[in-house]
Parts: structure tokens; sequence; C-alpha cells
């Protein structure tokens, strides 16, 4: 772009194949240049509402509107975070204004792309999709001081990167840098405090319909497209609106993909193939990784690929998956969003819980219980006890902590996630997961696992309109009947009885398993193996080997997440060296 100033772009192609969109874009005066990676739900009619009002694209790509709408909204003095706001899908991208010498970073709301930013100290800046892009100019160095952090979340939330010096932009920011200043605004959140005005039914009804349209936008590609299945209702209900929606226009659904495991306890494929049998839908099914040697060697691809340490073990499921979808399309429709928005998750049961009965009795009592409760069987049980013993911001904390080592000293900052007393604490769960954990774990893991195999996940729960109207509803609405009662209508018509009361299993590994053979696979013995994990933790060897034997019994999910955790952060300088 002349002087010291480059932009670039692996473009994967996924709208308007033609060399007119390759990247970097140019607007026709030679004034500004993008690079974008993402798409724009809808953008095809936004184009078309661009040339009618006079403009002349010159391409019909989703880069090219935001290239078009940015560099008017630039030239007529507007905030660039306002138009963003009104763009819905997912993107992370730069916009350079050549003659200002002006820089603009920007990432989507959600958080489904990332952005790194690495700063120097003469004031120049770098900037990638991918920690990896940024290998040979950044000066900074492996951030040990996000320990706390990770243990905490089993990730390293924004605007942390786990590299000095480097950044991962926080959902929804937009950071303009010129000539060594930055300045910085954020994207309006879709989600809205405002609760819903309407009856239930009729908020059903707006999201039936604002689903069919977010779908129908995810699938407007020009390339091969594939969905996700499950057991579960979110993936599942977005394949069946997909099918519906493909019949519609005299086209062929997309192929759908699941893991199988070879233990019944992880395993949905029999839900999964009834499913499709159902719908007509063609099948594949992806073998989860079951020995020690390629769990580790897809485990240490995925963390060079993601870093830094992130310690969600389904990264090992998503990576194998990923690289077999590759195999057969460009882009997949996937579930993400659909537990943080609809109410999934059984902690949020548990707020729910709370709010309404348990923090009325004495404080002395429930001290009792959660003392009582220590190490009891029942993984939902002692965790509910544990958080229930105080307030309701303990129990915020306690429940969002994942880590079930106390000398890890991890720590979870509940104001961070704009923690509010006066807000009923399910909402508040909910909340969190929404704007924390869902961009920093799962949706990291799919941007980073598809970007490796040139594969792009499309999450269509979380089009703007379906965010915004979620959000206006209660999460004692959304939990009626067991959880998820509002997306359950929603989905009704479109999928069959016998799949919207299945029970869902999830997709998780077998962590102890994996532990169990892991540990001897890399170092040996368990006096390595325990050397190793607990290197500088402060655990006394008698307590580091209860830890190993609970983490590899099969029968405490929290200390195998938290011993995954270690073994994780003790591998990670092998990966880091390229050993």
């Amino acid at each position: 772009m002349g002087g010291t100033v480059a932009l670039a772009c692996a473009r994967l192609m996924t709208t308007d194949p033609d060399p007119s969109a390759d990247q970097p874009l140019m607007t026709s005066d030679g004034k500004f240049v993008l690079v974008f990676n993402g798409y724009i739900a809808g953008h095809r009619r936004k184009i078309a509402r661009l040339k009618n009002d006079g403009a002349l694209p010159r391409s019909s790509s989703d880069a090219e509107l935001v290239l078009q709408v940015l560099a008017r909204a630039v030239a007529d003095d507007c905030d660039v975070a306002d138009i963003l706001a009104s763009l819905s899908g997912q993107f992370a991208l730069a916009l350079w204004d050549r003659t200002q010498r002006r820089l603009w970073l920007a990432c989507d709301p959600l958080g489904i792309k990332s952005l790194y930013v690495a700063q120097r100290t003469n004031g120049d800046i770098a900037f990638a999709s991918e920690l990896a892009g940024l290998d040979e100019i950044r000066a900074g160095q492996f951030d040990d001081s996000i320990a706390s952090d990770y243990f905490a979340h089993l990730f390293v939330p924004a605007p942390a990167s786990g590299i000095r010096q480097t950044e991962r932009l926080k959902p929804g920011t937009v950071l303009c840098w010129q000539d060594g200043k930055i300045s910085r605004s954020i994207v309006a959140h879709p989600a809205t405090a405002e609760r819903a005005g309407q009856a239930i039914p009729d908020v059903i009804a707006d999201l039936r319909q604002h689903v069919r349209q977010s779908v129908a936008d995810a699938m407007d590609v020009d390339c091969t497209l594939g969905c996700l299945v499950s057991g579960g209702l979110d993936s599942a209900g977005v394949a069946a609106i997909a099918c519906d929606i493909a019949r519609a226009h005299d086209q062929n659904p997309p192929p759908a993909f699941t893991m199988g495991f070879d233990d019944p306890a992880h395993d949905e494929t029999d839900a999964a193939r009834k499913l499709c049998a159902h719908l007509r839908l063609e099948l594949s099914i992806v073998s989860a990784p079951q020995k020690a040697d390629e769990v580790f060697d897809i485990l240490t691809a995925a963390l060079g690929a993601v870093g830094v340490p992130f310690a969600n073990p389904a990264i090992v499921l998503n990576w194998k998956l990923s690289e077999r979808v590759a195999r057969d399309v460009r882009v997949c429709l996937s579930g993400d969003g659909g537990d943080e928005l609809f109410g999934g998750y059984p902690r949020y049961r548990a707020a729910r819980l709370f709010d309404s009965a348990w923090h009325y009795l004495p404080a002395s009592l429930r001290r009792l219980s959660a003392h009582t409760g220590q190490g009891i069987g029942n993984r939902a049980l002692s965790r509910f006890l544990a958080g229930g013993q105080g307030d309701a911001k303990t129990a915020f904390t306690v429940w969002n902590n994942r880590c079930a080592i106390g000398e890890l000293t991890a720590a979870l900052h509940p104001d961070d996630g704009g923690f509010d007393v006066k807000r009923p604490l399910a909402d508040q769960m909910m909340t969190f997961d929404r704007d924390v954990t869902l961009p920093g774990n799962q949706l990291v893991m799919a941007d980073i696992c598809g970007m490796a195999f040139g594969l792009e996940y499309r999450p269509p729960l979380l089009g703007h309109d379906i965010v915004r109207k979620a959000s206006q509803v209660p999460a004692i609405s959304h939990l009626r009947g067991g959880g998820k009662a509002v997306w359950r209508e929603v989905v009704a018509p479109f999928l069959p009885d016998w799949h919207l009361r299945n029970r869902k299993i999830g997709f998780n590994p077998p962590v102890a398993n994996w532990l169990a053979m892991l540990g001897p696979y890399i170092w040996g013995d368990e006096t390595r193996i325990l050397k190793n994990l607990f290197a500088h933790t402060g655990v006394t060897s008698t307590e580091q080997r209860k830890c190993w034997k609970r983490a590899i019994s099969g029968r405490d999910m929290d200390m195998a997440l938290s011993v995954w955790a270690l073994l994780v952060w003790a591998v990670w300088p092998m990966v880091r060296n390229g050993k």
C-alpha cells in the first residue's frame, strides 16, 4: 500500500469466486483498501440497495459491501462502529485510508471472528486473524501471567492473548490507528436489557421467522455447504430448517456431519442417524480419536494453531471433525450459541433455584450443606452446594470457575462480566456465558479449527435479530420444563417429537480416559507424570497423587478438566519450541 504499509488475505472464496472479488479490495478512487474475514448476512440484498443508490461496486462479495459502506461512512464523517452495528454476520477486518494514512481494525460484536493486534514501541502496528500470523514480526513472548485466568476459564479471555505486547480485540471493538496513536469505539451488541412486551407465543413466532431468515442467509454461498448434527436441539434445529429452505427452492439439502465415539456414554450417532433418516439427509460419521498418539498429535497441532494454551479438550474433537468436513464442503452450519441464548446449561437451572428458594435459607445451614456435600459423587449437586453457601456473587463466581485445584489460584472476576446484584442470577449467568465464555471458548475453537483446513463455520443462531429477541426473554421463561423451553417451541414444526424429547449428551470427549493414556505416553511412569504436571504449582506430593487419581477415575469431571488444563500448560513449551 506504499511506504511501510502491507495488507494481505488468504481468501476462502465463499461468495463471488470472480477475480474481481479478490482481496485486498480497493475503492474505485484508490483511497480505501480493505481486507476482510467472515461473511455478512443478506449481503446480496444490501449490495442491490447500494446499486439503487448509485454506488458502483466492483464485485458481489460481502467484503465489497463492507468496503462500500465503510468508505461512504468515513467520507461522511460517520461513526464506523455505528455502521458495523447494522451488519449481522461475522467478521474481522482492516480498512486503510491511503490519503489520511489511517487504519481501522474491527471484529464482530458476538466474537465469532478473532483479530489479534501487536503494537510496537515505535508506534507501528501489526494484526492478523491468528496469532501465528504475527510470529515473524511480533516482539512479544509468552505471557505466563495469564495462568490464573487460564485455569479459571480453561482459556484466555480477551483482551489478553497470552502473548506480551499483543491483544485479542474484545468482541465488537473498533480500533483506529493513525501516526502511532490509537482510539477505540465499540460496535453495539445486539442483545438488550429491555424485556419483551410481547406474549411468549408472539416472541416464538418472531424468533421462528428470524431463525429461518438467518439460516437462509448463512446458506447463501457460492461454494459447497454442509451442516453439523447431534442428538441435541441446536444443530438439529438449524439442519432441519436448512433442509426445509433447500427443498423449498428445489435444491438438495446440505450433507450432515457428526462425530462418533466407541463409548456409548459419549456417542450420539444413533440419534444423529435417526434424525438424518427422518430429514432425508446424507450423514457422514467421523470417528473420535481413540489412541494416545493420535490424541497427542491432534492436541499439539491444534495448540500450535491457537498460539497459546487452550484447555477445552473438545478442541481435539473439533480439529479432527473440521479436517474431515473440509474434504467435502467449504462452509458448515453449526448450532453454536443455542445453549447460551436459550438456557441450555444445567447451571442456569441451579441459578434459578438459588434465586427462587435457596438463598432464603439461613447462611449457616447453606454452609453446613456445602461442607457435607464435599466429595459426594454427584458433580452438579456438589457444585451447587459449594456455590450456594454465600450470596449471588459468590454463587456466580464458584459456578463459573472451572478450576478444582485451590493451589492454582485460579481467578475469575465477576465484575469483568458486568455482574449486577440487582439482576436475577440466572440471567447474569447466561449473559456472562454469551459475552465471555462463548467468544473465548467455543467460537475461538471453531474459528481456529475451521481456518486450519480452509473451512468456515457459520452459526446462524447468532444472527443479530435472534440474539436481540432471545435476550428480551427472561431466563425464567427459557428455563421452563428443564430448559430451552422457548427454543423447543421455535423448532417444534421442523423436528419430530421424539427428537424434541431427546436427552443431549453433548460434544464432550472422554477426558479421564485421555489423561490416563496421555500421561504415560508423554512422560512415562506416575512419578514423572506428577512431576511434570504439577511443577511450580505448590501442590504437595500427596495431593498431587490424589488429584491425578480423581482425574483419571472417570467420576470427577471438574478435577479431570483441571488436570487436563495442567497437561496442556505442561505440553505448551513443547509446542512453542517445535518439539
